[in-house]
């Protein structure tokens, strides 16, 4: 037999045999000893000398600026707000998925953050649009009130006259419930509008700073940690649900592309080797509580199902043929199939 006709027949025999491997009973025991290999391997090399830092920032960055704006991104966000109003998870209150005593720790670190709460209430209050929709508000109180005492007054017998009559007094000076009030009330109070917003402030910083304001917020959770939650698909439609989801779409494809934000994500990749970088890769697992038996354990499940599938499609023996066939017709194997070597 010629050298190329041995080569082309210990390519099919090979060829054959791998295929009979990765399809039979073998592929369990192959599958869990690679998994093996890799972490004998991962005990001994660090993390840094299998991966660059700069590498894995550049993939990095590629990845946040072409997957948020890609097709698959957009079909996935629908299809998320189609799932989310389907309500999959089916009738539960609030407390089967927020722990109490996360809840506590959350409303802990929110007033322990009430100095910076304070300097951004402060500085939204200097802001004139604030002055400006702070007098509106107020206006509009004030005239609910005014209509409030009246509506009350009269339901009670001798005094729904008198306080009619007050009332309307204090709409004449006033002026026409509505309009003319917030327009007099603008007018005159805008320039005051700040120390009125700065008082304001001033009440919510002391509500935060009160000792009960920790029971309160616990209180209202427990008020409504046992009952069902309400199905989103009772508070908002399926269009409203897509068009919020992509407005959320579109902050993170604006975001993902600023120079700040590839920085951030550059130190954190710097952080992470940081920590991990000089230390064998294995100890991220460990740190990460995935151990030698959960990892074999799902390549043993998977991979059955994954080389299935490619054998189903008829590609497996082409794809193995492909990667052996450049070997067995390379000059240094016909030299050796010819006795020559």
């Amino acid at each position: 037999m010629d050298p190329e006709s041995m080569a082309r027949a210990l390519l099919d025999a090979q060829v054959e045999w791998t295929v009979n491997r990765l399809t039979g009973d073998e592929l369990p025991g192959l599958a869990a000893g690679l998994v093996d290999d890799v972490l004998a391997v991962a005990e001994t090399v660090t993390l840094a000398s299998l991966a660059d830092p700069e590498t894995i920032k550049s993939i990095a960055r590629m990845l946040s600026t072409t997957v948020p704006p890609s097709v698959a991104a957009s079909t996935l966000v629908e299809r998320g707000a189609e799932i989310l109003m389907s309500n999959p998870a089916g009738t539960y209150a609030l407390g089967e998925v927020v722990d109490r005593d996360n809840v506590a720790r959350i409303t802990d670190e929110v007033l322990a953050l009430t100095p910076l709460i304070e300097e951004l209430l402060d500085d939204l209050t200097r802001s004139p649009l604030t002055a400006t929709l702070a007098s509106r508000f107020v206006g509009r109180i004030v005239n609910d009130v005014v209509a409030g005492n009246r509506a009350v007054a009269e339901k009670i017998p001798g005094i729904g006259s008198l306080v009619s009559f007050g009332s309307k007094a204090a709409g004449r000076a006033i002026g026409t419930a509505g309009d003319q009030f917030e327009t007099l009330f603008g007018d005159t109070a805008a320039k005051g509008a700040e120390f009125m917003m700065g008082r304001l402030n001033k009440i919510i910083i002391a509500m935060l700073n009160d000792p009960s304001a920790r029971a309160a917020v616990l209180e209202v959770f427990d008020l409504y940690a046992g009952k069902p939650v309400k199905p989103l698909s009772e508070i908002i439609s399926i269009d409203d649900a897509n068009r919020i989801a992509g407005i959320g779409q579109d902050v993170v494809i604006a975001a993902a592309v600023a120079k700040p934000v590839h920085k951030l994500i550059d130190a954190f990749i710097d952080g992470f080797f940081a920590i991990y970088g000089d230390l064998p890769a294995a100890e991220i697992l460990d740190d990460l509580d995935l151990t030698r038996e959960i990892l074999a354990d799902y390549a043993v499940t998977a991979a059955p199902r994954a080389v299935a599938a490619v054998a189903d499609s008829g590609e497996l023996d082409r794809i193995i043929r492909d990667h052996l066939a450049p070997f067995y017709t390379s000059p240094e194997v016909l030299e050796i199939l010819s006795g020559e070597a």
